[in-house]
């Protein structure tokens, strides 16, 4: 189910590989070189920048003028070398040979890849994120709207209207610009510049429906056509079980799901407790299987005996409005087993502090987010009527 689209912490650098015999690119600034091979396949002559024409010279001048502005949209200009961009601008003035020309065309092709790279994308906003299973997919895409549309740039007009189409066109990303240019402390610029190149990476991928689930405010905002559609709290991880920051695909829902609880979590809390109060486990409505899945009777398990890795049960607990996750969980496409999920325990999301939980996402209106992602809505009534030994529904 790909339009629902579920992402912790946004980011992305370049992806691509390298070919042989490629053009070579500035180390500082680290375009890859298919990048650059892709571009000057669509130039026979091979030179873009420094043909000696006026236009030429006007397309340089109005690449410097984009890298010296890019500061309004969270960017720092240096890392697009004007310095040696504008030592090329006299160079280019005197004679030069064909091979010269040639590397100072690259360098300034390089600088404008790397511009519009992080124009569309957002800068190096992938050093946040410890897992991004949804941008891999979109990496050929991207390279033709940056390099593909760069190619078919004729003019200076052409140029620039080439970076502003890069660029989100919305209400919120010029409120965004506007702030940033605002007598800020330098805390408050590097996060609005952060906010920017997230807001930019979140924006380029043009899903129908986005959710954003925001750690350090501990919200979920649900986007639909770039549109805010519901807001709610959420429960986040502890600070010894923090919530991984990751991109993926929310793939299903699961109705009164079955939890089953993670061995690290069975070992070193509910062991412990059953081997003080066996029947504790009936009463939070536990299960305890053996190796073959057979539900057996806490009452018979030798708890003592098992300390540390030597555990050989598994535990869950049955689906019902008691259940841990609620009558409503998320599967999403994560390698932590991380999900989101409805809760009992209610009263935590009117506290202003909510990390709470063992990783997993608590949601204050998971029926809400069911509905809206469910092209066919979802049968509520069933869910509100807290069936207890009902089977999970896929």
């Amino acid at each position: 189910m790909r339009s629902c689209w579920m992402l912790i912490v946004i980011v992305l650098g370049i992806s691509g590989g390298v070919l042989a015999q490629a053009p070579k690119a500035p180390d500082s600034i680290g375009v890859h070189l298919d990048l650059l091979t892709r571009f000057y396949k669509e130039k026979p002559d091979g030179l873009f920048w420094c043909s000696g024409t006026g236009q030429a010279r006007e397309l340089r001048r109005v690449l410097l003028g984009l890298i010296d502005s890019a500061g309004v949209d969270g960017l720092d200009r240096q890392d697009y070398i004007p310095g040696e961009l504008r030592f090329g601008e006299g160079v280019l003035e005197g004679e030069m040979d064909s091979v010269r020309l040639r590397d100072w065309d690259f360098t300034y092709t390089s600088a404008a890849l790397a511009l519009g790279w992080d124009l569309l994308r957002g800068r190096k906003a992938d050093s946040a994120v410890s897992y991004d299973g949804v941008s891999g997919l979109y990496v050929e895409r991207d390279e033709e709207r940056v390099t593909g549309s760069l190619a078919k740039v004729r003019t200076a007009e052409d140029l620039r209207k080439w970076a502003a189409a890069l660029l989100p066109d919305s209400r919120e990303y010029s409120l965004l610009r506007d702030s940033l240019g605002a007598g800020w402390d330098s805390m408050k610029r590097l996060q609005l510049r952060q906010a920017m190149n997230s807001y930019r990476w979140v924006h380029h991928f043009g899903f129908e429906k986005v959710i954003v689930v925001n750690i350090p405010s501990a919200d979920l905002r649900l986007y639909v056509s770039d549109t805010l559609n519901l807001i709610m709290r959420i429960v986040a991880g502890q600070p010894s079980w923090r919530t991984p920051r990751f991109a993926g695909w929310c793939k299903g829902l699961v109705l009164y799901p079955y939890w089953n609880v993670p061995q690290r979590i069975a070992v070193q809390e509910l062991a412990p407790l059953f081997r003080q109060a066996p029947e504790v486990a009936r009463q939070m409505g536990l299960q305890v299987l053996d190796e073959r899945g057979k539900v057996v009777d806490p009452q018979t398990v030798q708890w003592a005996s098992y300390k540390g890795g030597n555990f050989p049960y598994r535990i869950r607990q049955t689906p019902g409005c008691l259940n841990a996750l609620g009558v409503i969980k998320f599967d999403l496409t994560d390698p932590y087993n991380v999900y989101m999920h409805d809760t009992y325990l209610k009263k935590l999301f009117a506290s202003s502090y909510r990390y709470y939980s063992h990783g997993c996402i608590r949601l204050e209106k998971p029926i809400e987010l069911g509905k809206a992602l469910l092209p066919k809505g979802l049968d509520t009534t069933y869910l509100l009527a807290c069936y207890r030994n009902q089977k999970p529904v896929q």
